[in-house]
């Protein structure tokens, strides 16, 4: 498994000037750059469902509290399921609510959740704006969804283990390097664009891990000549 060290080693290949061996001068800043650059990427990858870097874990509502914190890290929701308490296995998927007022042309302000406040029980339907999540109908109890989604992976460290496939550390070593060689005075601007250029062919490639092929020919018949 590639570690934080092995991109570093790839960045004083491509800069010979840098010194980011353990124990020399470079080593902090070069690590700030390499998390700056898995960030960014992160940023973009979460931009694509069900790609490299889907996770899963667990939020529980609270009786009679219609909202819940968003996870810690997590970039995107695929999907949310509730847990049947008495198999710990998904019972059905939450349905995703939409917002009221996105004909053409109208403004999309607010999500299409009406509570009822006599009405409470499982969770069937949810909407999020990234901080909290909203539940319906009102939670009548403590239950337990499991989210399926893009999670930001820790900050990386000399000694730590990369998150992600070798195929990705050569852009993030790269996109580090660039980012170590921003002068003073320098547009910040152009350096997401070469960001983008760097990472999304990566990104494509992470995205196919589920490669169709052309289906085979189905004999039926027998022919004779």
């Amino acid at each position: 498994m590639a570690t934080g060290q092995t991109i570093l080693d790839l960045m004083e290949v491509l800069d010979r000037g840098l010194q980011l061996q353990s124990g020399q001068t470079g080593v902090t800043i070069g690590l700030r750059a390499v998390n700056a650059a898995q960030d960014y990427f992160e940023s973009l990858l979460a931009l694509q469902p069900n790609n490299h870097g889907s996770n899963v874990g667990t939020v529980t509502t609270t009786a009679s509290t219609e909202t819940t914190a968003f996870p810690t890290g997590l970039l995107r929701v695929d999907r949310l399921q509730y847990i049947n308490p008495g198999t710990s296995r998904p019972a059905w998927d939450l349905e995703w609510v939409g917002y009221t007022g996105d004909q053409y042309g109208a403004p999309i302000t607010y999500p299409s959740i009406q509570f009822d406040a006599t009405t409470t029980g499982k969770p069937v339907r949810y909407w999020t704006n990234g901080r909290l999540i909203y539940w319906d109908p009102l939670p009548d109890a403590t239950h337990t969804v499991r989210y399926y989604g893009m999670v930001a992976a820790d900050d990386i460290t000399a000694a730590g283990t990369f998150a992600y496939p070798d195929v990705a550390i050569n852009a993030v070593a790269e996109y580090a390097t660039k980012l170590l060689k921003v002068g003073k005075d320098d547009d910040a601007q152009p350096i997401s664009v070469v960001g983008a250029e760097i990472f999304n062919p990566c990104i494509e490639l992470l995205g196919r891990f589920n490669r169709d092929r052309a289906p085979g020919y189905d004999y039926r018949y027998d022919h004779t000549i």
